[in-house]
């Protein structure tokens, strides 16, 4: 037994000698005792390397070389300090073998140990997933289903499923869509639902009269009597008989494939949305499903869009949040309108018309995309002359009492400088059927004419008392009329006609539509007569829109807006024709209507109202600008100019009486016109010829030019 024991104890056998190379290789000047102190060390860290790893092996492994440490005097004795130093021997090549020399067989009982424990965790791993997938499947399943993200929230949800786990239930379609029935469509105009509803019968889409008028046109119209659907272009009505798959146009009757127009069953009349397309562009899709969600998708504007695709498969839900009932079911690809994006969900429109939400992270980015426009549908503008053939219009009205070769018209228009068109009140509807009084002579035109001036025959309704709905909502009674003025004009060789139909509000909502188609019938017989159409309109308010101004844009050449009766016989006391009432007039004819101020001829009063009030009592009377002037002088009465109202002011008392006037004279006229030039309008119309004064007609002359 040597200074390290016998080498048997030592497993392997080859510690003493690794640890005599140490002492050999070691350098002289750290001594003998020194590297007999490090070869002790090694031995105890090899029998412990080799206490924890040996047994996987058969031979020992190959010992590791260490850096010799610093020692400290400590460890060293005195004897092992005194002793001289030695040179160190060479290293022999077998000590540097066993060295280097490895084992590479592994011990078959350890892996086969080894083996056992691995397949001992599998099997527990195995038991772990099939525990969890028994406890937890249906929600695992209804994970995928889902289409949820495995994350710490989908971990949470098993604990917690009804406040971390995402809703699957499907929503109410026929809730969400607000339908009613079967034959119910819902109406998603641009990205949103609207409250209309349309109709899916016999595999047509119809939209209601109202809706066909909201969304798309306002021309089309409607006779119940005579079960006729109606639309009106510059040269030709064309007409559907409610209830048939054909219309007439060009003298020809066109198949349509469906019936154009049909009634429901609570009387609402629907219009097929292919009919409508004729008239107006837009485009649609229809869809449904097996729970009859019928659901249509309109579009009129075709602006840029932001579309994204999906990223992975994900649930479409009616609101943002993940219990929000499902709409449908999105998959990887598929493609959305992005209309809103929130913190961390995006309101969107699906390409089959659900607006619901989805998650942010389920989308790609965004890209910008512009739909390609509807077009090749009929448009008014197109085709009515939106520029009438006079650029300026200078006309007076001539209220005729009796039959006028013309001699009273001269007289009038003695000094009526720069007028260019006389309106006679010739033609009076007396009835129902159309029939009127005429005043029209032949030699009153031919004067007319020798003077330069135009002659619009003037139709009224104020004379008799009759029906007008009777006459205007009957096709043929429209005609009758049509064709008597016609052939009047013919006959006196006048050069347009001029309708004035005064309706009361009352009146109005019921006759209106029907004025108004008259209107466009008369104006396909004018305009192939060479005859101009100019139409009077009271100042356009809430309650009288059923003259639809807008409409008669494009039907008559003219609009004559009678801006004056402010106030009137019957009402408070007040001006005729206030600055402010004038300039409000003409522009909601203008900008509320879009009316072309082209075609628009602004009515100016030649007269003026005497208020006489006595307590309750409220009384007037419309006098001419030169009684007015006399009144104010034999009264002594001062007048006061009133900048707001663009007029002068003069009040008398005379006894328990008190006289009111705003006066209509050369001053307020002037800052009328003034008005109507700063609005674009190039036209003026006066009522009437006889009530102005001296230099008004040179003045609205100058004015105007």
């Amino acid at each position: 037994m040597g200074k390290f024991g016998d080498t048997n104890e030592i497993p392997g056998g080859n510690a003493p000698e690794d640890a005599d190379l140490y002492i050999d290789e070691y350098p002289e000047d750290y001594g003998d005792g020194y590297a007999q102190d490090y070869a002790e060390d090694y031995v105890e860290d090899y029998v412990e390397d080799y206490v924890d790893y040996g047994d996987y092996y058969e031979e020992e492994p190959a010992p590791v070389r260490r850096s010799a440490p610093a020692r400290s005097a400590k460890r060293r004795s005195p004897a092992k300090a005194s002793r001289s130093k030695k040179p160190a021997p060479e290293r022999s090549a077998s000590a540097g073998a066993k060295r280097s020399r490895k084992s590479k067989r592994p011990n078959k009982d350890v892996l086969r140990r080894f083996g056992q424990k691995l397949l001992a965790v599998f099997i527990a791993l195995i038991l772990i997933v099939i525990v969890i997938a028994v406890a937890f499947g249906d929600r695992i399943k209804q994970s995928i289903e889902n289409h949820e993200e495995f994350n710490g929230r989908w971990l949470l949800s098993l604990l917690d499923p009804e406040k971390y786990s995402y809703g699957s239930d499907p929503a109410d379609l026929k809730d969400y869509f607000k339908l009613f029935s079967d034959d119910d469509v819902a109406i998603i105009l641009q990205d949103e639902r609207i409250e209309a509803h349309a109709k899916y019968v016999d595999k047509t889409v119809y939209f209601s009269l109202d809706t066909v008028r909201d969304l798309f046109t306002k021309r089309f119209y409607v006779s119940q009597e005579e079960n006729l659907l109606l639309y009106s272009t510059s040269d030709q009505v064309i007409r559907n008989v409610i209830g048939e798959s054909s219309y007439e146009r060009d003298g020809q009757k066109v198949s349509l494939g469906c019936v154009a127009a049909r009634y429901g069953k609570d009387g609402t009349l629907y219009i097929a949305a292919d009919y409508v397309k004729l008239f107006a562009d837009f485009d649609y899709s229809f869809f449904t499903d097996e729970q009859h969600s019928n659901r249509v998708q309109v579009r009129t504007r075709w602006e840029e869009e932001r579309i994204a695709s999906f990223k992975s498969a994900t649930w479409l839900r009616e609101k943002g949040g993940i219990k929000s009932p499902v709409l449908r079911e999105m998959q990887k690809g598929d493609e959305v309108k992005v209309l809103e994006v929130m913190e961390t969900w995006s309101k969107v429109k699906t390409d089959d018309a659900f607006i619901g939400f989805v998650e942010n992270k389920t989308l790609n980015e965004a890209v910008s995309r512009t739909p390609q426009p509807a077009t090749g549908a009929y448009h008014p503008e197109k085709d009515y002359a939106m520029t009438p053939a006079k650029s300026k219009v200078m006309l007076g009205w001539h209220q005729t009492f009796e039959k006028d070769d013309g001699s009273e018209m001269e007289k009038l228009t003695a000094n009526a400088q720069g007028m260019n068109v006389v309106s006679p009140t010739w033609f009076l509807l007396q009835d129902e059927n159309g029939s009127y009084r005429s005043g029209a002579t032949k030699s009153y035109v031919d004067r007319a004419h020798a003077k330069g001036y135009e002659v619009w025959a003037l139709v009224e309704n104020m004379e008799a008392d009759f029906d007008e709905y009777a006459l205007f909502s009957s096709s043929e009674r429209r005609a009758s009329l049509i064709a008597s003025l016609m052939s009047d004009a013919q006959s006196f060789g006048f050069d347009g006609i001029n309708m004035d139909i005064e309706l009361t509000d009352a009146k109005l909502s019921r006759t209106g539509p029907h004025y108004v188609q008259f209107l466009r019938e008369l104006s396909i017989a004018c305009h192939k007569a060479g005859l101009s159409l100019s139409v009077d309109v009271p100042p356009p308010t809430e309650s009288n829109k059923g003259f639809d101004i807008e409409e008669l844009g494009y039907v008559c050449d003219y609009l004559v807006l009678m801006a004056y009766d402010e106030h009137y016989a019957g009402s408070e006391p007040g001006s005729v024709a206030s600055l402010p009432f004038v300039e409000k007039s003409i522009t909601d004819v203008l900008e509320k209507y879009h009316f072309p101020a082209a075609k628009l001829v602004c009515g100016v009063p030649f007269y003026t109202r005497l208020w006489r009030i006595e307590g309750s009592d409220v009384k007037s009377d419309a006098i001419s600008m030169g009684k007015a002037k006399d009144w104010i002088g034999s009264k002594g009465v001062e007048t006061l100019w009133r900048d707001e109202e663009g007029q002068y002011f003069a009040e008398y008392v005379d006894g328990t009486a008190t006289y009111r006037m705003w006066q209509e004279e050369e001053e307020s006229i002037r800052a009328k016109l003034g008005v109507i030039r700063a609005k674009g309008v190039n036209s003026v119309a006066a009522w009437k010829l006889g009530l102005e004064s001296d230099g008004i007609w040179t003045l609205m002359d100058s004015a105007m030019k």
